[in-house]
């Protein structure tokens, strides 16, 4: 029973590390955006306000359809007041004396009706409509606005997961490295062909290496929580990208960049909108001068009676019915009109001056974007030239110190020179993608293609 016992045991312990691999999920960026376009929160905030905004639309057309009502009241009156009546009314002689007091109405009272009311004419009806289409159309805007944000988050945030993990796997490297030294020249040392200091130099080295190792571990996780929060995934989540940084493409054709447009623009599109939007306030406005027409019609019945029974007598009801017709003129309204539209056109003048402003920077946007990337290129291929004169330089170094001919301070530097420079070249190339992001953020490239 025992034995059987440790068997499970042994099983358990050998599937527990797959169950953990397998509960991470594996991204590629592709999939990272895909999922966030689904789950951040303010993507989903802004598929709201278009659902909002179709709600608005409808609920503004209905201001325009036949408003029917229909109402139903009862009244009992419990005591019926009365009036004082004089006798001279009952006998006809208008000397008569004193008074008689009468109670008028009956003591059960019932009344339905029916009520139409249908807007002939309203400009500001048909004025409140449009805007309410072109605040819909805005409000898609937004919702492509809100997704070219979380395009840029969540790409600038996955390559620096990933460039945070290269510089872990590096650091891994260099310290295999630096541990077959360290361990040669301890043999060298008790053989009695090299000094302590030797030893103890790449002793701090290594120290170092495991400290700097330490933060970059961190870094990777705060890095990959931020990535998982751009992409509306709960931080609890553990997941493994798949994309490599080998296969990124800085190229741009000639063509793109020439056929930079701002229409392209997301932010332009906004202020078109609201522009759009400011010229339909003055109009709506100005249309409060004309008259509205409206068209109106009832039907009822009621009675009457000291019987509550005699209610439920169709014979015992009467009808009554009405149509209408009724003409709103405005006259005079301490000048609110005027004044309303001179802030109206006060409103569209300041966005006309921010639609300005707007397309100036971007297109200031947009070479500044140009010239970071070129230059952001130019430093990768420098430090990149850099990491690998360093990479030949340890090297001999290292053979130099196993011939007896170069010393362990060489080496030591070389070491130290060659992982600085690894450190520099994944710096110019994290600037050089976010370069990249940049220009294609001032190009519209991101931009969910399912819309």
């Amino acid at each position: 029973m025992k034995s059987r016992i440790n068997k499970y045991t042994l099983m358990l312990a050998l599937l527990l590390p797959a169950i953990a691999v397998k509960a991470q999920t594996e991204y590629s960026l592709n999939k990272a955006l895909e999922y966030a376009l689904l789950n951040n929160e303010n993507v989903k905030n802004a598929q709201l306000s278009t659902l909002d905004a179709e709600a608005q639309v409808f609920e503004t057309r209905a201001d325009g359809l036949p408003q029917i009502n229909g109402s139903f009241n009862y009244t009992n009156n419990l005591f019926i007041a009365k009036s004082p009546i004089p006798n001279s009314f009952f006998t006809g002689d208008p000397n008569a004396e004193g008074v008689t007091l009468v109670g008028f109405g009956a003591q059960h009272i019932g009344n339905l009706n029916v009520g139409l009311e249908q807007m002939l004419w309203d400009g500001s009806f048909f004025i409140g409509l449009k805007a309410a289409k072109v605040l819909r159309e805005k409000v898609i805007v937004d919702k492509v606005k809100a997704e070219v944000d979380v395009i840029e988050q969540v790409t600038k945030a996955y390559y620096l997961v990933l460039v945070n993990q290269t510089r872990v796997d590096l650091i891994n490297a260099n310290l295999i490295t630096l541990n077959t030294t360290l361990e040669e020249t301890r043999t060298l040392y008790e053989n009695g062909f090299a000094e302590r200091i030797d030893v103890s130099r790449l002793q701090v080295q290594t120290n170092n290496l495991l400290a700097e190792k330490s933060g970059v571990e961190q870094a990777v996780t705060t890095s990959k929580d931020l990535l998982k929060l751009s992409m509306g995934m709960s931080v609890e989540e553990e997941i493994t990208l798949t994309d490599q940084l080998e296969a990124l493409d800085f190229n741009y054709d000639l063509a793109e960049l020439n056929g930079f447009s701002l229409a392209n623009r997301v932010e332009v599109q906004q202020l078109d909108y609201l522009k759009e939007l400011a010229g339909l306030q003055i109009k709506n406005t100005t249309s409060q001068y004309i008259p509205k027409v409206t068209f109106n019609a009832g039907w009822g019945r009621n009675t009457g009676s000291n019987d509550f029974s005699d209610l439920t007598n169709g014979k015992k009801w009467f009808s009554n019915s009405q149509v209408g017709l009724n003409i709103n003129i405005p006259i005079f309204d301490g000048l609110r009109k005027k004044y309303t539209i001179q802030r109206n056109k006060i409103e569209l003048e300041t966005l006309n001056n921010q639609y300005s402003l707007l397309t100036n920077n971007l297109t200031q946007e947009f070479e500044n974007a140009k010239r970071n990337l070129d230059v952001s290129l130019e430093q990768l291929e420098v430090q990149k030239s850099n990491m690998e004169l360093a990479q030949d330089v340890s090297s001999i170094t290292k053979e130099k110190y196993k011939e007896g001919v170069g010393s362990n301070l060489e080496v030591t530097n070389a070491e130290k020179d060659y992982k600085e420079a690894e450190t520099n070249y994944l710096n110019a190339l994290y600037n050089a993608i976010i370069a990249k992001v940049d220009l294609d953020k001032a190009l519209g490239k991101l931009q969910n293609n399912d819309n």
